[in-house]
């Protein structure tokens, strides 16, 4: 089988149905192999990576501050996962970026990760409303 450069390249490549969602919904999908760079006008960018016969991995990344004081940035952390429902937030280092990120198991299923993405804008609203995400994040 030839190697795959990019997913439009081959229609049964997982990514393509996932693809197909998010254009549907607004995103504008740069495609990588694996990896799909999606960004919305109105929504948070997300990065969307298959795990080969497990499912998609889904990643919104931030740049913390430098200035912010670890410790605190941790405890902010800490606040944001004691609040989410469907994500889970983390410090990357040595950078402090903050990733956001949720597990879609199985393969695509257009109701499913329909309900995957209202559940992600419910936790990203959270986060957006959270009295400190502008006060650490560029």
């Amino acid at each position: 089988m030839p190697e795959i450069n990019n997913i439009g390249d081959y229609l049964a490549h997982p990514l393509v149905r996932y693809r197909n969602h998010l254009e549907f919904n607004g995103y504008h999908v740069q495609e990588d192999k694996d990896l799909l760079l999606c960004r919305h006008p109105r929504k948070h960018n997300l990065l969307v990576k298959y795990i080969h016969s497990r499912g998609v991995l889904i990643r919104a990344l931030y740049s913390s501050k430098p200035s912010i004081n670890k410790m605190y940035l941790l405890e902010y952390v800490n606040e944001l996962n004691s609040e989410f429902m469907f994500m889970k937030a983390y410090i990357h280092n040595p950078e402090n970026d903050l990733f956001l990120e949720t597990f879609c198991e199985g393969e695509y299923d257009r109701i499913i990760f329909s309900i995957l993405l209202d559940n992600l804008e419910y936790d990203m609203e959270l986060f957006g409303n959270h009295q400190l995400t502008r006060e650490y994040l560029q």
